[in-house]
């Protein structure tokens, strides 16, 4: 079996779903010996380092080819199927092709698309493709639901496999390593509460800072580390940070490296991740695999995928969130509890399982 398969978001940096598509297809690779893989990338895209040292990455063909190459590319390069890994399917195999739609959020929320035309054109080429595919993967049943009632789309057209949560994620607790973090990104403070994900309103930093405000006198001296793009066009950390008056309590270092984010979970007093849509949350599994107890939103995909192993607010209610903030603090029982709970529950994630539903998938559709 030869399936296409779309690695541009492993391109360059690498967001949420340049993770997925990484640790998908490193993973599919060392799980089976009779498939043949074929990575499209644009024009001049560079295969990443660590692939070369991927188990199986003989039969992975890493393939330039621009977005206009690319309609004849699954007849030329003889394939049985094409998995578009990014909401866009852009050829087909033998038998047809697969696309990926991790999350409708712009599709919600069209108002923070900084597309020209707006949102709707990229929509309706999103919907055009999940009902040409053979199958709609996604990644939560939250996200099925949302391909159902915004797209139309049959239950039985979708397909859901979770994320996994990458071996990276463990507990490190190395003081000399978290020493040396803290004085790099500034860090003076001995306990902080951690945020991840950009100023990007749909995560959120807004109303977590609000929150802060709120309970500033119990945080005592803890500091806020907020990591991520600290700018965004609809958003600024620094900025809000100063109309809440707390830009003295928070830091805010950028993007980081996976080993100094697990180091920043792993020492964590408590991960807030209080996102306002998620089609899945990955980070809230990564501070789970690191030991660190999680207060993360009651909607979209969060609650789902978090389970009973984090504490839940509404995300757009700042009173609530601030009181559960500080109720996890200061009971060390519970974070305890969160902690434990927080290790079962990864274990029901893996790139394994993952991999071996998408490839049971491509097997059911080229048989």
């Amino acid at each position: 079996m030869r399936i296409g398969f779309d690695a541009n978001p492993m391109v360059g940096d690498m967001g949420g779903v340049g993770w997925h598509s990484y640790h998908l297809l490193r993973t599919m690779l060392a799980q089976q010996e009779g498939i043949d893989f074929v990575a499209y990338v644009r024009p001049g895209a560079d295969q990443p380092e660590s692939v070369s040292a991927w188990p199986g990455v003989a039969r992975l063909q890493w393939v330039n080819s621009s977005r206009w190459g690319m309609k004849k590319r699954g007849s030329s390069d003889r394939l049985d199927l094409y998995h578009g890994t990014n909401f866009r399917m852009q050829t087909v195999g033998r038998y047809g092709g697969v696309v990926t739609i991790h999350d409708l959020w712009l599709d919600r929320h069209p108002e923070y698309s900084k597309k020209m035309l707006g949102q709707w054109p990229s929509s309706f080429k999103t919907r055009q493709t999940a009902l040409r595919a053979r199958k709609a993967i996604t990644v939560s049943e939250f996200s099925a639901r949302e391909l159902m009632e915004l797209y139309g789309l049959k239950r039985e057209h979708i397909r859901v496999i979770p994320n996994g949560v990458s071996e990276d994620f463990v507990p490190r607790l190395d003081d000399q390593a978290m020493a040396e973090l803290r004085k790099r990104i500034g860090l003076t403070a001995e306990h902080y509460v951690l945020f991840i994900g950009g100023a990007d309103p749909r995560k959120n930093h807004q109303v977590f800072l609000e929150a802060a405000e709120m309970v500033r006198k119990k945080l005592g001296s803890r500091m806020l580390v907020l990591v991520g793009s600290p700018i965004h066009p609809f958003g600024n950390y620094e900025e809000t940070a100063r109309r809440r008056s707390l830009s003295e309590k928070v830091l805010c270092p950028g993007r980081l490296f996976t080993n100094d984010l697990q180091l920043l979970y792993s020492f964590t007093d408590l991960f807030v991740f209080p996102s306002l849509y998620e089609g899945f949350g990955m980070p809230v599994l990564e501070a789970m695999a690191c030991g660190a107890p999680v207060l993360t939103s009651n909607s979209t995909a969060l609650a789902e995928v978090a389970g009973d192993a984090a504490v839940l607010a509404d995300p757009q209610d700042a009173r609530a969130l601030g009181e559960a903030m500080i109720h996890v603090l200061e009971d060390e029982p519970l974070r305890d509890a969160l902690k434990a709970k927080g290790f079962n529950r990864t274990k029901q994630f893996s790139w394994e399982q993952a991999a071996t539903k998408t490839i049971g998938l491509y097997k059911e559709l080229c048989s």
